[in-house]
């Protein structure tokens, strides 16, 4: 028999950040990278205005972190949770009670985020989540970060297909299942699901998801 899931954007459906550049500034304070944070912001700025696509975008970030050993970043992402995400004002309340009656359901919760693992992974113990489809990155024999990042890139398309690909390796019935997400960039994700909602009332995808009748979840409103 077929499992129900609930797939979760991550970045302002979940969270009240965009974790990935959160992140960033706090592992240039603690690696004194913040020179080099500065240049990639102003780049990231130029190529953001010049409409550069989110995947290139999300490839130039990770190109920042080449060389870095795994095992760090591993390590610096917990301390990052540890010092960020243990108050409960961080959370979108409305969405993190969805996820917790889903699992009271006994559907598969699953985080599907153009984020990393290492910010990730403890984000999902604490939220109990089932798995955590990511950023996929690249690692060489030493366990340093190559700089590049694999397919699916888990962002637009990207993430639809981590989506699929998960489903039919997992026996996931998709009609029977539900996605959360807050942009334009999460309505592929969205629209293969059964019940599609939009988190946050007011957006560009609020508009989309009224004009399809889909759900849409108010950003502090306890779920029923």
């Amino acid at each position: 028999m077929k499992s129900a899931a609930a797939f979760f954007d991550v970045d302002e459906t979940l969270i009240k950040m965009k974790s990935m550049f959160h992140f960033y500034q706090y592992w240039s304070d603690v690696f004194q990278w913040q020179e080099k944070h500065q240049h990639f912001t102003e780049r990231f700025r130029q190529a953001l205005s010049a409409g550069t696509a989110r995947e290139e975008l999300n490839r130039m970030y990770y190109r920042e972190f080449a060389g870095v050993n795994i095992d760090d970043l591993n390590r610096v992402g917990e301390n990052w949770f540890n010092t960020f995400l243990q108050h409960d004002e961080v959370y979108i309340s409305s969405a993190v009670d969805a996820l917790r009656q889903h699992k009271s359901l006994g559907h598969v919760t699953v985080f599907i985020s153009g984020s990393i693992l290492p910010i990730l992974k403890p984000l999902g113990e604490h939220l109990g989540v089932d798995a955590i489809l990511s950023a996929p990155l690249l690692i060489n024999s030493s366990g340093k970060l190559t700089g590049e990042i694999g397919e699916p890139q888990t962002i637009g398309r990207g993430k639809q297909r981590a989506l699929l690909e998960f489903s039919q390796k997992n026996t996931i019935n998709l009609t029977k299942s539900y996605a959360y997400g807050d942009d334009l960039s999460d309505i592929p994700m969205l629209e293969v699901t059964g019940y599609p909602v939009c988190v946050g009332a007011g957006s560009k995808l609020a508009e989309y998801a009224l004009q399809n009748k889909w759900t849409i979840l108010e950003q502090n409103v306890p779920a029923t």
